[in-house]
């Protein structure tokens, strides 16, 4: 099977791998990279850079539906084109092109969260599962027939790093025999119930900010969602503090003030509160609650607001 994948970002990494080791990989279509930083830099996604190092043609185009782009694909003759975590959505064209068809492999329990931010929706919700799914595509958003689809239980402390790559290594497993399926016409398609649908919309900025007078149980699942990046974020001392990893506890303290006892870090919600665990200090490297107790030398009655 010649194989051209459309991807970017950390989950598609470990599937791409697994189709290069047993499949004719012909090039890897990925979002152009942005300088970044004071200095504006570029620097190279590991898609990319795994690319490179394999010999592997590398296509940024800014509109992967230019006529021009979708031409340059189809004199590769592609016999499947293998999407993941890639923010354009494919028209005719380019779907057209291959003999069997093309297939999105997204982490979610479709119809439930189509759209671009499923693992951090799911946990921000407290979902208690969810899996990945394997569709042919269509031109609408997540929409197209299931051909195959896994459930994984989330743990109770599982941050957005921890599940993603777990969800990666999933998807991984099972891409080979997938694809082998789809090569022998060896699957049955499942059109989705629009009607239990749910959309996962990009991570608004305002959404990184705790609101400390929310519940214990919706900002632990904050953080867990924004959790290792961008972080769950307050204002210590008129400085961000990013919140990075906090167990929920019964005690009674205001929303928003910080409590020291016996060398442990709490802070008050609405209804209880938690237990900092690790923090990122505006302009710092992450630290332990311990660590920044000390360094802080936090007062009595100060406030995360």
């Amino acid at each position: 099977m010649k194989i051209i994948f459309f991807g970017s970002g950390p989950f598609p990494l470990p599937i791409v791998q697994k189709i290069k080791e047993h499949f004719n990989l012909l090039g890897v279509v990925t979002i152009k990279p942005k300088p970044k930083g004071r200095g504006l830099k570029i620097t190279l996604p590991e898609i990319i850079k795994w690319a490179n190092a394999q010999d592997i043609p590398v296509f940024t185009p800014e509109n992967p539906n230019d006529p021009l782009f979708v031409g340059k694909l189809s004199a590769l003759q592609p016999d499947l084109l293998v999407l993941s975590a890639y923010s354009f959505i494919l028209k005719k064209p380019l779907l057209r092109i291959p003999e069997y068809g093309s297939i999105n492999i997204h982490p979610s329990l479709l119809p439930k969260y189509r759209g671009p931010a499923p693992i951090q929706r799911a946990l921000m919700a407290g979902e208690e599962k969810t899996g990945i799914t394997v569709i042919f595509m269509d031109e609408k958003i997540d929409h197209g027939d299931i051909i195959f689809k896994k459930e994984i239980a989330i743990q109770p402390e599982e941050n957005y790093g921890d599940l993603i790559n777990r969800l990666s290594k999933l998807a991984s497993d099972v891409i080979v025999d997938l694809i082998e399926s789809i090569k022998n016409k060896n699957y049955k398609r499942l059109s989705q119930n629009d009607t239990e649908m749910t959309y996962a919309p990009k991570i608004k900025k305002e959404e990184l900010f705790i609101n400390w007078n929310e519940s214990t149980e919706k900002i632990h699942n904050q953080i867990r969602a924004l959790s290792p990046s961008p972080g769950a974020r307050t204002h210590f001392r008129n400085r961000l503090l990013l919140i990075i990893h906090a167990s929920p506890e019964k005690k009674d303290i205001n929303p928003g003030m910080l409590h020291i006892e016996n060398r442990k870090l709490y802070v008050g919600t609405n209804d209880g509160a938690l237990l900092l665990k690790e923090l990122k200090p505006e302009g710092k490297k992450k630290m332990k609650a311990i660590d920044f107790i000390n360094g802080y030398h936090i007062r009595k009655g100060e406030m995360l607001i």
